[in-house]
């Protein structure tokens, strides 16, 4: 009976551990690999309302057609208001103004009427008279003023009229409605309530508030056939005229006056 060695022998499969250990540690970073990072530091978000930003708007529409009225304050005849106004200076309507012949002591009186609309938290507006540089004046009588009415409520009172280009007559300031942390760029009162008349150069800075986004203007731009004495603008026989046959025939062309409204950034009471 030959002896047989029938010790256990014991195979480690340390070796193939290693390698699955491997395997798995491989395959954990591939997939960290295609999946980005998987820790994230906390967050949080909600939603808030929006809104809606609106255009506003400016316009200027003529109301009615332009007049010419003769307001000669020495006339019988000057009985009738001339457009919108309060009826302070009455004349009667010339139907054909380029048959009608001035004559010293004369007053003629042009009337614009206009509906003005603004519409903006922060907008002001220039109103203007456009042409006025290129006015031929060979008239040398002649002189020109101008009065603004809101409704029949006078706010410029008569005032030598500017020709320079872009002058202002005065300014007007939307309303403030909706504007809750800003303040009115009205300097001279609120139209129909705390406004108050004003005129010379002072006219030409003044900014009146709307009490509404749109409003009735009438513009009068008056020629005087005589120079005004003592400021009322009205003829007596203190003021001056030309003499013998000064200015005979001679024609004044005013072109094509147009009434404007320009949007400004630089008038109004919250303006620097």
């Amino acid at each position: 009976m030959s002896n047989t060695n029938h010790d256990q022998v014991i195979v480690v499969s340390e070796p193939n551990k290693r390698r699955k250990g491997f395997m798995w540690v491989a395959a954990g970073t591939a997939a960290l690999l295609i999946g980005g990072s998987t820790f994230a530091l906390w967050s949080a978000s909600d939603t808030f309302s929006g809104g809606d930003i609106t255009a506003g708007d400016l316009n200027l529409v003529q109301s009615a057609d332009t007049s010419f009225w003769d307001v000669s304050n020495d006339r019988k005849d000057a009985t009738e208001t001339v457009g919108a106004t309060d009826g302070s200076q009455p004349g009667h309507e010339i139907v054909e103004v380029a048959e009608w012949r001035i004559a010293p002591g004369d007053k003629l009186a042009a009337s614009f009427e206009a509906t003005a609309t603004l519409e903006g938290d922060n907008l002001v507006a220039r109103v203007g008279i456009d042409g006025l540089d290129a006015l031929e004046e060979n008239v040398s009588g002649i002189n020109y003023s101008y009065e603004i009415y809101y409704g029949d409520e006078l706010l410029v009172t008569e005032t030598a009229l500017p020709k320079t280009a872009d002058a202002p007559l005065l300014y007007l300031s939307a309303p403030a409605a909706g504007q809750a942390a800003g303040a009115e760029d009205a300097t001279n009162g609120i139209l129909g309530s705390t406004a108050t008349a004003v005129g010379g150069a002072a006219a030409q800075s003044a900014v009146f508030g709307m009490p509404t986004t749109s409003v009735d203007l009438n513009v009068v731009i008056y020629a005087s056939f005589y120079e005004d004495q003592d400021g009322d603008f009205r003829y007596q026989a203190t003021d001056v005229t030309v003499e013998d046959r000064t200015d005979v025939t001679l024609v004044d062309t005013l072109g094509e006056l147009t009434v404007s409204l320009n949007q400004v950034r630089d008038t109004g009471a919250q303006f620097n």
